[in-house]
């Protein structure tokens, strides 16, 4: 199959039956399954989950937009916490990791609105914030998507057909009774669409100013926004895998990578969402009280 057929739905049909992928549909539907959430801890816990995965993909942004490895590894989570607090300096840290990540949650911003409406204005506004000096217009966000032209409207386009694409499997899933079955479809075509988006902000890059790091970051951000759009949790990337996922390759192989980083952070997901703190405190007393036994008892051998 050529790298560029990625909207084909016995592709999906195909890639839902591979282990990586029924894994991280059975971990998303553990976590889909406590949905509508009651409980307030539950809902405290979601709230700031969904802040603290804002903070984490910042970070990893930062790093990308940075580019010179040794100051892209010294951002640290609390210098993207003290950014996403709103902090446009921080004493003691390079300014050019303070701007790396306003820009990254600008990024981040510009792009929510995507779940919503599906509108692509949103995400290559998402791409211009994160420094792509492509002619968008006066204001992306603010633009009409259709006035799109040459290479950016062609990655508008793939982002639409992302979503259609969606749509349509998701419509085609709608009569499958295993719910599990029905995650494994949706990540599938959410991964793919991400696949597509990919390849056409590398294409827009390498056609207009290379700049493939906010092709990556905007496509990240696609891959979120379109899940939400859709039902299928949010998923976490580190700066190494999204460079690992600009590069060519299959679709097949690009959609296992997504579904290996969808079971791992839709584990944490889930985790997050139950965690008491009384509880974790509890369990925390009793393991020092059971280790102070046992170094009593030894004293007594």
């Amino acid at each position: 199959m050529n790298e560029t057929d990625w909207n084909d739905p016995a592709l999906v049909r195909r890639l839902c039956d591979e282990a990586p992928v029924r894994d991280a549909a059975e971990t998303g539907q553990r976590l889909m399954a406590m949905w509508p959430l009651t409980k307030p801890l539950y809902l405290e816990n979601d709230t700031k989950y969904a802040e603290e995965l804002q903070v984490r993909l910042t970070q990893e942004f930062a790093k990308l937009i940075i580019g010179d490895p040794q100051l892209a590894q010294s951002v640290t989570l609390a210098d993207a916490d003290f950014v996403y607090e709103g902090a446009e300096s921080i004493p003691g840290r390079p300014q050019e990791v303070v701007d790396a990540l306003i820009a990254a949650n600008d990024a981040y911003d510009a792009a929510a609105d995507y779940s919503d409406d599906g509108d692509a204005k949103h995400i290559v506004a998402a791409a211009q914030k994160t420094g792509a000096r492509v002619d968008y217009g006066d204001d992306a966000a603010n633009s009409d998507a259709e006035g799109f032209t040459g290479p950016t409207a062609e990655f508008a386009a793939a982002l639409d057909a992302g979503d259609a694409f969606v749509d349509q499997i998701e419509q085609d899933a709608e009569k499958l009774g295993d719910p599990v079955e029905r995650v494994s479809v949706a990540l599938c075509a959410v991964g793919l669409a991400f696949y597509g988006a990919m390849q056409a902000s590398r294409a827009l890059a390498e056609s207009t100013d290379g700049n493939l790091v906010a092709g990556m970051i905007s496509s990240m951000l696609y891959c979120n926004e379109l899940g939400e759009r859709h039902g299928v949790p949010r998923v976490f990337f580190d700066a190494d895998t999204l460079a690992k996922l600009n590069r060519p390759m299959e679709p097949a192989q690009f959609v296992r990578m997504v579904a290996h980083a969808a079971s791992l952070e839709w584990s944490r997901h889930k985790a997050d969402v139950v965690w008491d703190p009384d509880a974790a405190k509890s369990d925390a007393e009793e393991a020092d009280r059971k280790r102070e036994r046992e170094e009593l008892a030894k004293k007594f051998q």
